[in-house]
């Protein structure tokens, strides 16, 4: 009986890993699938508000690239700071535990319960990182070593820091407890600076957008009023060779200004 009730709990183990599985798919395949329609909803205003003839939506194909190399850089800074995020509440909570006289293995699954009640109605990509520690305590790996795979899949300088000074204290004895504060205060303490920073380039960030959306607002407003007075640019082969250069000038500038806006510590 134990060993059929052990081999029904993997197979709805494994049935459940397969469903997770799945789902992710369908969630990533329904992500591309809008970011590409956007994408074109993007390109289609372009071509209907610089040339007024659906024919250019072939050439400008080609604008597709650098949007998509925009939204993964989006992406990708919005999940490193969803890690920083989970990893700050995940030493929050792993200090506590330890105070109260978990020891560390312990700790660590107590904080990944905590954070799936803290994150099960958000989006974090922390908890597929913590189930893996779990399941690797479980498995009896050394914990430094999970904590380093930890950093290297995600990337995280705070973690790897974190994973570092962990495996050495240790191997040493030393306090694990205090190791644990200073590596929360330090986090936060970088969070708030870059906090503070964002808030302080919102505006300009705002005034951004505004100076790469003007030029387009004013060739609408125009369209409008004196749609003879532009008819040029839409009639003749310089003015769509003009036209691709003004949004060639809009793409090199959009990019521009978010490498200088780009500040990481």
């Amino acid at each position: 009986m134990p060993v059929k009730k052990t081999l029904r709990n993997r197979n709805n183990k494994k049935a459940e890993s397969r469903q997770i599985s799945q789902k992710r798919c369908f969630s990533k395949l329904r992500e591309m699938f809008l970011e590409m329609l956007v994408g074109e909803g993007l390109i289609l205003l372009i071509v209907v508000l610089c040339y007024g003839n659906l024919f250019w939506m072939l050439p400008l194909q080609i604008f597709i690239f650098p949007y998509r190399m925009a939204v993964s850089q989006k992406k990708v800074q919005r999940k490193e700071r969803q890690y920083l995020i989970g990893f700050r509440e995940f030493l929050q909570s792993l200090v506590t535990s330890l105070q109260a006289g978990y020891s560390l293995e312990n700790a660590c699954r107590a904080a990944c319960v905590e954070l799936e009640n803290l994150f099960q109605s958000r989006k974090n990509p922390t908890m597929d990182q913590l189930r893996k520690i779990v399941y690797g305590i479980e498995l009896q790996l050394p914990l430094e070593e999970l904590f380093m795979n930890y950093a290297e899949e995600t990337g995280i300088e705070e973690i790897y820091q974190f994973a570092v000074v962990l495996d050495i204290s240790r191997n040493t004895g030393g306090n694990v407890v205090e190791i644990l504060k200073t590596a929360m205060v330090h986090l936060e303490h970088r969070m708030n600076a870059e906090e503070e920073i964002r808030v302080l380039l919102s505006g300009k960030i705002f005034e951004k957008n505004i100076m790469l959306l003007m030029p387009f607002g004013m060739l609408l407003y125009l369209r409008l009023t004196n749609p003879q007075y532009v008819s040029c640019f839409y009639n003749t082969a310089g003015g769509h060779v003009l036209m691709t250069g003004f949004i060639l000038a809009v793409v090199v500038c959009f990019f521009w200004t978010e490498k200088i806006m780009d500040i990481s510590f």
